[in-house]
């Protein structure tokens, strides 16, 4: 019997995956978290094999908890599900320890299989994502661009940070963009997740 948890903020596709899940005879879904806080409860409390992870929660997204989570449970397999194209946090979400990726518009079939593959041993991610993690299994960046990742997730605007580490607003734009492909993010709250999930990198 493989052993699941589920954190998802939305009661509705809770149900979903319970009423599904229900039915397949070597899956129990034994515990389901609503935010971050009861994420983090629950997988101090409940030995389990996989989590079904959303990545939009309250109280802490699912970039920060992975880390946290590997900490605290580290042979617990996650499988981030999510709205979100696997092109946009995929490569992060499989540095930071996941072991799939699952987009909620696939089939349901699709999540059983993964759910069996991944129990198996298996990675679900696709072949650019693991193809990448492969040439690299870290991110490089400069002391600079370091300093402004910092910044940035903390809050500041280019101005701020322009002024913070004196340089003009023009090279604090030349070093967010450096970041953004860097990392493979999309927006700058791509880059404040990343920063506030990865703080390795980051030298804290």
């Amino acid at each position: 019997m493989i052993r699941l948890l589920l954190a998802d903020d939305h009661a509705v596709v809770r149900k979903g995956l319970q009423l599904f899940i229900g039915y397949e005879e070597n899956l129990d879904l034994i515990a389901e978290a609503g935010d971050g806080d009861e994420l983090m409860a629950m997988v101090k409390n409940t030995p389990a094999d996989i989590l079904l992870l959303d990545l939009d929660m309250p109280k802490m997204n699912g970039l920060t908890a992975i880390r946290k989570i590997k900490e605290i449970a580290p042979n617990l397999k996650i499988i981030i599900l999510t709205m979100h194209p696997e092109d946009i946090y995929g490569k992060t979400a499989h540095q930071m320890g996941a072991v799939g990726y699952i987009i909620k518009d696939d089939e349901p079939k699709k999540l059983i299989e993964s759910i069996n593959k991944v129990f198996d041993g298996e990675m679900i991610f696709s072949d650019k994502v693991l193809r990448g993690s492969k040439k690299s299994n870290t991110i490089k960046l400069s002391k600079r661009e370091i300093e402004v990742l910092k910044l940035l997730s903390n809050g500041m605007s280019n101005k701020d940070i322009s002024e913070e580490l004196e340089i003009s607003d023009k090279t604090v734009s030349t070093y967010k963009l450096r970041l953004l492909n860097k990392i493979g993010a999309k927006s700058v709250v791509d880059l404040v997740n990343f920063g506030k999930s990865y703080p390795d990198i980051m030298g804290s």
